[in-house]
């Protein structure tokens, strides 16, 4: 009788164990786990975009040479997406880059998306234990040290956030992390991440995936002329996605997102109808959010533009395709008129809830001009890779 009432309290316990607290490796009596797992000699980088930022860190952590333009221009980051609706969402990079840079690269690495309720903290112990850093898709609301040791108002909740796990402390019931922006290891406690990563949100669910990089094999190259191939062949595929719907759609409300060089061919005409019929309180958010689409959210500047300058240059460089260098100028005109749209958003956020209707109309058909200049030097830059994938 003694035996099974100390076999019951035993399963009691594991049955309260967290789900990153239970499974194989070093338990007590309770049956969690005890002690740390946290890699030696942690150096995190800070970034411009979460996911190219979290891949870097792992990577250079396992013995890779790479930098984050590699990883953004080798993937193929550029490209433009339009999402209507009450706050519009615009989109700078295109969502295979993760695939496409680990095929050109060469580096073998595994993806997992958990059914079990455990979330497959079970497995991320284990890959911590072998030396290898994880990378987390997160809902990003429920990272504290991100707004100011608290969770995130719900408009922050976007579950297509990455992060590197770099330890776990058992005992302290912490985590250890790098996150784009910052310089250093953040803390953040197990159960917030672990909620970070199985969030329900709305807006792009994390379903706890997670995913690493193989170690580096000795004498492990990354071929620059096969990233440089892939990275002109993905940015035109992503400047002609959208032209088919484009062509056959016959009004604006059937077609809710913009893609491509067509949808930036018709993104003025979409500026300038925004601010009718939308209430005027809404405009200085929604003028904020815009810009920060622009600038701010992980795009490294003026949509993606600047880190792929610096892949540009990287390549110029590193190549044999040293005509690329040709690119620099019509970057940097698409780099000025993205942050001169990102700017008018800006300063129009600051004043244009009190306007009147005529100002209000006269400032969208302003936006419509600078997204026009816009859509110039887009089509320009387009023009200038496609003629260097001509001459191959």
């Amino acid at each position: 009788m003694k035996e099974i009432l100390i076999a019951c309290s035993a399963l009691l316990f594991a049955s309260c164990a967290a789900p990153w607290e239970s499974g194989g490796g070093a338990e007590n009596r309770s049956g969690k786990r005890t002690g740390r797992i946290v890699l030696p000699e942690v150096a995190p980088v800070a970034g411009g975009h979460c996911e190219s930022s979290a891949i870097m860190n792992a990577l250079r952590y396992e013995g890779y040479d790479v930098s984050e333009c590699m990883i953004t221009g080798g993937g193929g980051a550029l490209a433009f997406k339009y999402l209507k609706g009450t706050f519009p969402y615009i989109g700078a990079r295109n969502e295979d880059m993760r695939e496409r840079f680990f095929a050109a690269s060469g580096i073998a690495w595994h993806k997992t998306i958990p059914e079990g309720e455990d979330a497959g903290w079970d497995e991320i112990a284990r890959l911590l234990a072998d030396g290898i850093p994880v990378i987390l898709r997160v809902d990003m609301r429920f990272l504290p040290y991100r707004w100011g040791g608290k969770y995130g108002p719900s408009y922050t909740s976007f579950g297509w956030h990455l992060i590197t796990l770099f330890g776990i402390d058992y005992d302290k019931g912490s985590a250890y992390v790098s996150d784009t922006e910052f310089g250093s290891l953040q803390a953040v406690r197990l159960s917030d991440l672990h909620r970070a990563r199985t969030s329900k949100t709305k807006n792009w669910p994390p379903r706890a995936e997670f995913y690493w990089a193989e170690k580096a094999p000795q004498g492990f190259q990354i071929e620059a002329d096969r990233l440089v191939r892939a990275s002109i062949s993905a940015v035109l595929e992503n400047y002609l996605r959208g032209a088919d719907i484009s062509a056959l759609a016959s009004d604006s409300d059937r077609d809710p997102l913009l893609e491509g060089l067509s949808g930036l061919s018709r993104y003025p005409e979409e500026l300038v109808a925004l601010g009718s019929g939308r209430n005027t309180y809404l405009l200085p958010a929604l003028l904020e959010y815009m810009a920060g689409n622009i600038e701010d959210f992980g795009t490294g500047g003026a949509s993606f533009r600047m880190l792929y300058r610096d892949f540009i240059v990287w390549a110029a460089r590193e190549s044999s395709y040293g005509e690329v260098a040709a690119l620099l100028p019509l970057l940097d005109d698409s780099i000025a008129s993205w942050h001169s749209l990102s700017s008018e958003f800006r300063q129009a956020a600051k004043w244009i809830k009190g306007s009147d209707r005529d100002a209000r109309n006269a400032q969208f058909t302003r936006f419509g001009e600078l997204a026009k200049e816009l859509y110039k030097d887009e089509k320009a830059l387009y023009t200038g890779i496609e003629a260097i994938a001509r001459e191959e």
